[in-house]
């Protein structure tokens, strides 16, 4: 049914697609800014609802702690921090590259999307947006984070 309205159109199907894009920029923004300050190498995101970083940069801590493909990473990862992830294997990667499919919609949509229309379109969201609203993902990047740094 929602792609079904989605297609559909219309003014009010515009302005949802506007907000939400600007909502997940704005994140994935922010995550890809964490991870590469952390040492992750990660293509700019150009849309969606995920990143698909490379944590090669951390293999050699990582296989002194038994970790040396993408199953285990996010295995490690998740017992570790609490933290899931998807292994790049998973998606085509070759399976002793650590690789992952990192998704960043866990947050309340519609509170996110109440909130941001108090900001134009024409203007950036808030420096505090992503906090207030898309807490428990920053959260779970600056756990992978903290967790990568303590590897080395």
């Amino acid at each position: 049914y929602a792609a079904v309205r989605a297609y559909e159109g219309g003014l009010e199907i515009e302005r949802y697609l506007q907000y939400s894009r600007r909502i997940l920029g704005t994140l994935a923004c922010e995550l890809t800014t964490i991870l590469r300050k952390t040492g992750v190498d990660l293509p700019a995101p150009e849309g969606g609802f995920y990143l698909f970083p490379s944590f090669e940069a951390f293999r050699e801590p990582l296989e002194r702690r038994g970790i040396n493909d993408s199953v285990t990473f996010c295995e490690s990862l998740l017992e570790d921090t609490g933290v899931a992830i998807l292994p790049g294997s998973e998606f085509g990667r070759p399976p002793g590259e650590l690789t992952a499919r990192l998704a960043f919609v866990d947050f309340d949509g519609a509170r996110a999307l109440i909130n941001a229309e108090g900001t134009p379109l024409d203007h950036p969201l808030p420096e505090e947006f992503l906090r207030e609203n898309c807490n428990r993902v920053l959260t779970a990047v600056e756990r992978i984070r903290d967790w990568l740094q303590n590897s080395s």
